[in-house]
C-alpha cells in the first residue's frame, strides 16, 4: 500500500471513529471497504477495478465529505501550509 493510501485511511477512520455517534459511525465499513482503492491511489495507476468502484459508490455523501474535511485540515493542525491540488488537478484531468 502506498504511504497516500495508508495515511488516507487511518485518517478517514479516525474521523469516523472520532465521530462515531449516529449516522457518522456507519463511516468505518464504509471506509474500510475502499482498501481495494489503494492500488489506484498513485500517479500513473490503471482504471479503478469494479470493486474499487462498488466500495466508492457505496460510501454515503456524509461520511465523504466529513471526510475529505478533516484531511484537507490536517495539514493546519500540523503547523504546514495548505494544500492547494487545483493546478494539479488541472494536469492530471488533461
Amino acid at each position: 500500500m502506498s504511504l497516500l493510501a495508508a495515511c488516507l485511511l487511518v485518517v478517514a477512520l479516525g474521523v469516523a471513529k472520532a465521530q462515531g455517534g449516529g449516522g457518522v459511525g456507519q463511516c468505518v465499513p464504509q471506509l474500510n471497504r475502499l482498501l481495494a482503492c489503494r492500488a489506484y491511489l498513485v500517479p500513473g495507476a490503471p482504471d479503478p477495478s469494479a470493486d474499487c468502484c462498488g466500495a466508492l459508490s457505496a460510501v454515503s455523501h456524509e461520511c465523504a465529505c466529513s471526510t475529505m474535511g478533516i484531511i484537507s485540515s490536517l495539514p493546519g493542525r500540523c503547523s504546514l501550509a495548505p494544500v492547494n491540488c487545483c493546478k494539479l488537478l488541472l494536469l492530471l484531468r488533461s
